[in-house]
């Protein structure tokens, strides 16, 4: 069995409603940054203090866009930079923006959601149409979303929360990412998902025998 292509061109999916944005030309760089949560032992007063972990942190992506439409005179706000900012929107049944994830090629994939858009049109046609604009994007990372705050006391089991690693939903950017995690028949996992090498690459629709 062969495994899912990955795309040449970057895209950002939505992951609930599968809605995709297909880059036009791919960025020059892309940051994925990590920061670990460290504070002073409330009992050391040295010098060099002990330090004490207090909290894992997601790790935030972001990369910049470049959409140009000059010469089919298309309108990139209406072909991509809507439907971008349909993905930081509430999804009113579910009380929360979408899960979505970033691809490319080889690239390692990053799924979470976006936690900003910015979108700036640089070309305009005579009639006000905006054909070029860079949107830079920045996502956190996710595997498990919930609703609002007032929504908690009902999503307080871990088994609650939705989970976009499970079946049918995009595995995650852990390339070693256990197939156990979805069935018991870790081989059946892998063979139903299309993986030949004991792992869910990224992107992979993940499904039980």
């Amino acid at each position: 069995m062969s495994s899912i292509p990955k795309p040449l061109k970057c895209m950002i999916k939505n992951l609930d409603n599968g809605q995709q944005v297909e880059a036009y030309f791919n960025p020059k760089e892309v940051s994925i940054d990590k920061k670990v949560s460290w504070n002073k032992h409330k009992s050391t007063k040295a010098n060099n203090p002990m330090l004490e972990f207090t909290d894992g942190e997601p790790k935030n992506f972001s990369c910049e866009l470049l959409f140009d439409g000059y010469e089919t005179k298309t309108n990139v706000h209406a072909k991509y930079v809507k439907v971008l900012d349909e993905f930081t929107k509430i999804i009113p049944a579910k009380k929360r923006p979408p899960m979505c994830i970033f691809l490319w090629g080889k690239f390692p994939g990053f799924m979470g959601v976006l936690e900003s858009l910015s979108a700036k049109y640089t070309m305009f046609l005579h009639d006000g149409t905006p054909v070029r604009a860079t949107v830079t994007i920045k996502m956190t990372e996710a595997e498990k979303l919930a609703g609002k705050k007032e929504d908690a006391k009902k999503e307080t089991k871990d088994g609650d929360f939705e989970d976009f690693s499970a079946e049918g939903k995009q595995a995650t950017a852990d390339e070693a990412r256990r197939p156990d995690k979805f069935d018991q028949n870790h081989r059946g996992v892998l063979e139903k998902s299309g993986s030949e090498n004991g792992q869910l690459a990224p992107g992979t629709v993940v499904k039980r025998p």
